[in-house]
């Protein structure tokens, strides 16, 4: 009798690791969703594109033309290393860098979660 109520329990507990292991990793890959649609946001894809542009340039054209960070509608025309380029360039990061804090909290709870389910593995 004694037996069978320990390989009951044991079944029990091993059904609630198992019912929490797949919750987790639904919870992984819901997280890797948004993670995936954050990257291929067209504003942020835009963000990082433009932002490419006015940091590598090297040579070529004197002026640059970059859609302006207020509105993206409208086209603005700056020199090359103006105050006004400067200007758009950090705008143009801070709008980056609120981006990059959500995927970054994104990913850190995606860690967290893979740990923790590697956790019962072992």
């Amino acid at each position: 009798m004694r037996a069978i109520l320990y390989f009951g329990s044991a079944l029990m507990y091993l059904g609630l690791i198992i019912a929490d292991r797949r919750s987790i990793l639904q919870e992984i890959l819901k997280n890797e969703a948004e993670i995936k649609m954050m990257s291929r946001d067209p504003v942020y894809r835009k963000i990082r594109h433009n932002l490419d542009k006015l940091e590598k340039r090297r040579f070529g054209s004197v002026t640059v033309n970059v859609p302006s960070h207020d509105d993206p509608e409208k086209v603005v025309e700056v020199r090359c290393n103006s105050p006004e380029m400067r200007e758009i360039i950090s705008k143009y990061k801070e709008m980056q860098a609120e981006f990059d804090d959500q995927l970054g909290e994104l990913l850190t709870r995606k860690a967290r979660l893979q740990k923790q389910l590697f956790k019962y593995t072992l």
